[in-house]
């Protein structure tokens, strides 16, 4: 039975200690405390894992969210349309936006964006007044690549009625985009509290003003935008379905009515991101890998030092 002992023990009488030895024994205890807590902390610590896959989402509608200030343009000639590369142009896009009047930096009215007419009178009177516009809520695209774009185009000819051609084609269309993102404004704030990892707004405080030397001309604005579907799993398997983006922005004259276009196209490819607890079993693991990683080296540095000390005391004699 005793010869299948793997510690066997040497007696008292032959371990002979050393300065060194203590002094390493002493730091490898510290070392292996310290890596301790580290693994502790690492286990009590939410971990998130990314795992990538081909898009199988079957809707075929997706949500925009929307918050973005016109300083220099009334509210009434504002519309956003929508193209798509399946043929699809839809004008005073669906979905739920409000439209406030400012003038002076002050709301003076707030209304709900439809599919009315122009109203003639407010619009003129609000070209007049210099009024600027807020525009926020939501819209709702086709789930295919194309672009949503903001302009006075839905209105058609009304707008001559109240702007002359020239004044038509150097709209001052500078803009703020206080928020943008797609998807279910509910998940991404709660995202938002719960994870670090992904791009959900990153237009978010964006601005383009117009300078004065381009007073006189007409400039469209284009944001390129790469949409990536993202699923988010919390700690209590709760699962949210929002999307990331990243955009590229540039801005062009124009001699033709100019227009913000937000041109997107969806990756076939969807990201999770999957939050866990790292298991007990594996934090053991690491525990002994650490334990006896520190012991093991500590062994080799003393019988190192200890071999230098024998042959210092040999060469002295």
């Amino acid at each position: 039975m005793l010869k299948f002992d793997l510690y066997r023990k040497l007696p008292q009488d032959l371990i002979e200690p050393s300065k060194s030895g203590a002094l390493i024994s002493f730091t490898s205890l510290i070392l292996m405390f310290i890596l301790f807590i580290t693994e502790f902390q690492e286990y009590l610590t939410q971990q998130v894992q990314t795992e990538m896959y081909i898009d199988q989402n079957k809707d075929d509608t997706l949500l925009v969210n929307m918050d973005i200030s016109f300083p220099n343009m009334p509210c009434d000639f504002i519309s956003i349309d929508q193209q798509d590369v399946i043929g699809t142009h839809q004008q005073n896009v669906k979905g739920e936006l409000l439209k406030k009047r400012i003038l002076n930096g002050r709301v003076i009215d707030t209304y709900l964006s439809n599919n009315e007419t122009l109203n003639l009178e407010r619009a003129q009177k609000a070209y007049d007044q210099k009024e600027g516009c807020e525009m926020t809520g939501y819209i709702i695209i086709s789930r295919v690549p194309g672009n949503f774009h903001i302009s006075a185009h839905s209105y058609g000819g009304q707008v001559n009625i109240v702007l002359p051609f020239v004044e038509m084609s150097t709209i001052d269309l500078s803009h703020t985009i206080k928020h943008l993102s797609f998807g279910n404004q509910n998940d991404i704030q709660k995202i938002r509290e719960k994870f670090q990892q992904g791009l959900l707004n990153p237009l978010d405080g964006i601005s383009r003003i117009k300078t004065q030397e381009l007073k006189n001309v007409g400039v469209t604005h284009q944001y390129y935008i790469s949409i990536v579907p993202t699923i988010y799993v919390d700690i209590d398997n709760r699962e949210y379905f929002v999307n990331q983006f990243t955009a590229n922005t540039n801005e062009a004259q124009t001699n033709s009515m100019p227009a913000i276009y937000f041109r997107y196209d969806i990756s076939p490819v969807t990201v999770q991101f999957t939050k866990y607890y790292e298991t007990f079993n594996h934090f053991i693991v690491q525990l002994c890998a650490i334990l006896g990683g520190v012991f093991t080296i500590a062994g080799i540095i003393d019988s190192v030092f200890y071999a230098l000390q024998k042959t210092k005391v040999v060469l002295d004699q």
